[in-house]
């Protein structure tokens, strides 16, 4: 099954000072990239770059931003089919913010399911989650 990376992953990926969660992220991001099933939504790849930017700067951001790029993980796009059912999550969970609606919708039309320990996304019933 696929696997579509939320933001809170690679934080805890990038920032986790747990030399546990450290390794559980290295072994995840590897057999995801070996297998060709991890995703990671282009609103998660923005929002790893403005955390990185605030927390350490515009170079570091970069080097984050191209080592998600060359991670062998495929970047998802907002295609139209994707616009529509995150408007529609949107529309029945008022509290869900957008972004993690755009990441639902992409494990929904995906089939796949979302890597995350976000409360968010125990609203939406239709998307299958799982943790480290």
């Amino acid at each position: 099954m696929k696997e579509v990376l939320d933001t809170r992953f690679f934080i805890e990926h990038f920032y986790s000072s747990d030399p546990e969660v450290q390794r559980k992220t290295r072994e995840k991001l590897r057999v995801l990239a070996k297998d060709g099933a991890g995703i990671v939504p282009a609103i998660v790849l923005m929002e790893v770059v403005s955390v990185t930017c605030e927390k350490r700067g515009e170079d570091e951001a970069s080097i984050r931003y191209l080592s998600v790029l060359r991670s062998g993980l495929q970047v998802a796009n907002i295609t139209p089919e994707v616009a529509k059912v995150a408007g529609m999550l949107r529309c029945m969970h008022r509290k869900v913010p957008m972004g993690d609606c755009v990441t639902a919708a992409v494990a929904i039309t995906s089939n796949a399911k979302v890597i995350t320990d976000d409360p968010h996304f125990e609203d939406i019933e239709s998307v299958k989650r799982a943790w480290l």
